[in-house]
């Protein structure tokens, strides 16, 4: 980047004078003043706003949380923790053999997203949470994160519903944030990441064949 790919900016900081390398000085003085004189008075209107609705003193309180949302490429990404702790899991009856497959498949779960986090491109991995979570960052205000969560269904049953078939995929209904595994094709953890990888990166269109 050059001096003259800064005109628009430093012409917007009220200097007049020609813009060359010579000029730095002049230049440097009058971006300063700009900050000192221009932008002081104008975050203070942006205090004021933000007081007005509380936000303010809840930014006072939470500066960590807060400044994600107003400093440029800083984001909480939905990581593998946060999806798990997000997850509701509907169990079958404690100590059944359809519990014990469960628990396996939530373990399958865990490692799979622990696997993906550490060994898989950025992008993988946000399409993984955004698939999940619905979004891909975590929400910020408590009051979200609480009623924030993930209901996870099993189907022991899908030969007998829906006749010989070598595989299906997980149903999602977006409305009640509920995923639904085939167990019968997702009891070892090679099938369960060959089902969830092909969910995820053939379209994301859930079928059985």
């Amino acid at each position: 980047m050059t001096i003259t790919d800064l005109t628009q900016d430093i012409l917007s900081c009220g200097y007049t004078g020609h813009i060359r390398c010579e000029k730095k000085d002049e230049i440097i003085r009058a971006v300063v003043l700009h900050g000192n004189l221009r932008l002081p008075p104008m975050l203070l209107q942006i205090r004021e706003g933000l007081s007005l609705c509380g936000l303010s003193d809840f930014m006072a309180k939470y500066p960590d949380v807060c400044k994600p949302l107003l400093v440029p490429g800083i984001e909480m990404k939905a990581d593998a923790d946060f999806i798990l702790s997000i997850c509701k899991a509907d169990f079958s009856e404690t100590g059944s053999n359809k519990r014990q497959v469960e628990q396996t498949i939530m373990n399958h779960l865990q490692d799979f997203l622990q696997e993906l986090e550490q060994d898989a491109p950025p992008c993988v991995s946000i399409i993984v949470s955004t698939w999940v979570t619905g979004q891909g960052h975590v929400p910020v205000l408590q009051a979200e994160k609480r009623h924030f969560k993930v209901n996870i269904k099993f189907n022991h049953d899908c030969q007998q519903e829906h006749g010989a078939h070598s595989i299906c995929y997980p149903l999602v209904a977006a409305c009640t944030s509920t995923i639904t595994l085939p167990v019968q094709h997702m009891a070892a953890y090679d099938n369960f990441k060959v089902v969830l990888l092909e969910a995820f990166l053939q379209g994301q269109e859930f079928l059985r064949v």
